[in-house]
C-alpha cells in the first residue's frame, strides 16, 4: 500500500451513509474493511475508480443492511413503525392546540400583541409540526435500536404514502418539512448511540464500573 493511498480517504458522504444505515456495532468492522479495498483500489488504479467503487458498494452495502433487517425482523420493525403512525395520527391536531392554548393567554384582540397573533399563526403552527415530528421519530429511532434510520426513513415514506407520490413532496413543503424532520430524528439518535459506543470501547473499564 503506497503512502498516496494511505493519505487519500473515501466519499465522506458514501462513509457517512455507510455509518447511519449500519448499527453501532457493525460500523465499525463495515466501514474498516470498504476503506481497506479502497485503500487497496487506489494503489492499484488511482483515486477516480476507487471512488466510483467505493460508491457503488456503499449504496450496495446499505441496501443489503436495509434488506437484512427487513427481512430478519420484519415484524417487530413493522411494529414500531405503526407505533409511529399511530403516534402522528392521534396528535395531528396537536400544533393547532398549542398554539390556540398560547393565543388564549393573552388579551383577545389587543392591537399590542396583533403581530404575535399573526406570527403563531403563520408560522408558530408549523414550527410546533415540525417539532412533533421530530419528538415522534425520535421514539421510533430509539425503539428501533440498530435500525434507527431504516425504521424513519419507512415511517417518512408512510408520512407521503397519502400523496401517492414522493415527487408530491416537492409542492407540499410542509409534508416535505415533516419527512425530512423523521429522518432527521433517526440521524440524530443513530448518531448519539454511534457517540456512546465510540465512549465506551475507549473506556473499557466503564462497565466494570457500572
Amino acid at each position: 500500500m503506497t503512502r498516496a493511498a494511505l493519505r487519500t480517504h473515501p466519499p465522506r458522504l458514501a462513509a457517512w451513509l455507510v455509518d447511519v444505515f449500519a448499527s453501532a456495532e457493525q460500523a465499525e468492522s463495515i466501514l474498516g474493511d470498504l476503506h481497506e479495498e479502497f485503500s487497496d483500489i487506489v494503489s492499484d488504479s488511482g483515486v477516480v475508480p476507487a471512488r466510483r467503487w467505493y460508491w457503488r458498494h456503499g449504496v450496495k452495502t446499505i441496501f443489503d443492511l436495509a434488506s437484512a433487517t427487513l427481512w430478519g425482523a420484519p415484524w417487530p420493525l413493522a411494529g414500531i413503525v405503526l407505533l409511529g403512525f399511530l403516534l402522528r395520527w392521534l396528535s395531528a391536531t396537536l400544533p393547532e392546540r398549542v398554539i390556540v392554548a398560547i393565543l388564549r393567554m393573552q388579551r383577545p384582540y389587543s392591537n399590542l400583541h396583533y403581530g404575535l397573533y399573526v406570527w403563531l399563526v403563520t408560522n408558530g403552527i408549523p414550527i410546533v409540526a415540525v417539532v412533533q415530528t421530530m419528538f415522534i421519530g425520535s421514539i421510533v429511532a430509539i425503539l428501533a435500536k440498530g435500525r434507527e434510520l431504516l425504521a424513519t426513513v419507512i415511517l417518512g415514506i408512510v408520512f407521503a404514502a397519502p400523496l401517492g407520490s414522493p415527487l408530491f413532496l416537492l409542492f407540499v413543503p410542509r409534508l416535505a418539512v415533516g419527512v425530512i424532520a423523521t429522518v432527521l430524528a433517526g440521524v440524530i439518535v443513530r448518531m448519539c448511540r454511534s457517540s456512546e459506543a465510540s465512549r465506551l470501547r475507549v473506556d473499557p473499564q466503564h462497565d466494570e464500573l457500572n
